[in-house]
């Protein structure tokens, strides 16, 4: 009777630790800066799943980096976009199960309805 419980808390273990160890989503990250290379904080920078149309949006922070944690898998558009600064868009950034991408950003002075895409 004892081996039985101790099969079975061993195998509870090792169960709930796979579980717990795996994820599906990607995460995204970068940084946003200028011309110069002097990172900017503030930036917007949009997700956009090209297949749900699921849009998540962020800011840069301080030091210029963003970051999405978790996305789903997809081809996604990446948008960063500050007044004062042309927009720039990553499209077709194929997002796989626990990826980790990096998209960093150099925006260019100009006028608010100026767009930059770049393909990948």
């Amino acid at each position: 009777m004892r081996r039985i419980e101790i099969a079975f808390v061993v195998l509870w273990f090792l169960c709930t630790t796979t579980v717990f160890a795996q994820t599906s989503n990607a995460s995204l990250g970068g940084t946003g800066s200028d011309a110069s290379g002097a990172f900017i904080p503030g930036v917007e920078v949009t997700a956009r799943n090209v297949g749900t149309g699921i849009v998540n949006t962020t800011l840069t922070n301080e030091t210029g980096t963003y970051q999405f944690p978790s996305l789903q898998p997809g081809t996604y558009q990446v948008t960063a976009q500050l007044a004062g600064f042309q927009a720039s868009t990553y499209n077709n950034v194929a997002l796989g199960g626990a990826q980790q991408v990096r998209l960093n950003f150099t925006l260019q002075v100009g006028d608010i309805t100026t767009k930059v895409d770049v393909t990948v």
